[in-house]
């Protein structure tokens, strides 16, 4: 097989040249090709090299100013990736608080464009009216930290209307989506065994488990999984403030 990168282990080059050895390829008189091996080599130096960022990575957050972060993290499940992704947007956590370290809560103020109306004991309740104003209560410490991991909106005009679309940095949506993907849909057992996790556990099986009157999912795999994500990050915003706030 020519020349080996030396940081190859012995295990593995054995294995290797072992499949090499058997491989049917020597039958019909087929060599590896050079632009093949080199990309092998060039794959086995980003590996080497993602190795030796992920060792300066865990040194990095070894530091005290990390400590309550990484403490939230780790009871998230977050692997070592996302733990530095999120940390990179949402340090310091203060920045997202007023100046003595309390939510920034206020009220907006909101002109009802439909008719807003709830059921009650087979009644329906009408609460607003077309022309109506509506008082909300926002949490614009939550809303911000939520933009800053991917999970905020932003109105965008089309043309014909305004269209909704994901705003924040898509690199933190990306791994809340992997992690919701891997570890809280999965039926496997792999996240820690506390509330946090149980509260999302229980709060997927309920989605999961909402049925319309023909008896089909309510929701399917994509809004489930965005519903999921948006709890990690509110759940994560809480854990966070208990740290932080004064």
């Amino acid at each position: 097989m020519g020349d080996v990168p030396q940081h190859s282990s012995k295990s593995g080059l054995t294995l290797i040249r072992k499949k090499y050895a058997d491989s049917i390829a020597h039958h019909y008189g087929i060599d590896i090709d050079p632009i093949t091996k080199c990309h092998a080599r060039w794959l086995a130096e980003i590996s080497l090299e993602e190795s030796r960022i992920e060792h300066q990575v865990i040194e990095l957050l070894k530091r005290e100013e990390f400590s309550p972060y990484i403490e939230v993290f780790e009871m998230f499940g977050f692997g070592l990736r996302t733990s530095a992704r999120l940390l990179t947007r949402c340090y310091p956590f203060e920045s997202f608080l007023l100046p003595d370290c309390k939510e920034w809560i206020d009220r907006e103020y909101r002109e009802v464009k439909k008719l807003d109306k709830s059921y009650n004991k087979g009644t329906v309740e009408v609460e607003f009216s077309p022309g109506d104003v509506k008082v909300t209560k926002k949490n614009r410490s939550r809303d911000a930290f939520k933009m800053r991991l991917g999970q905020g909106t932003i109105l965008e005009s089309s043309g014909d209307g305004w269209i909704e679309k994901s705003s924040g940095s898509a690199i933190c949506r990306e791994s809340i989506y992997l992690h919701v993907l891997t570890k809280i849909e999965t039926s496997k057992n792999n996240l820690p065994d506390n509330p946090i996790n149980q509260t999302l556990i229980a709060y997927r099986d309920n989605l999961k488990s909402q049925i319309d009157g023909q008896g089909k999912p309510v929701l399917r795999g994509k809004h489930i999984q965005a519903k999921l994500m948006s709890k990690v990050v509110n759940l994560l915003y809480s854990e966070l403030l208990k740290r932080f706030k004064r």
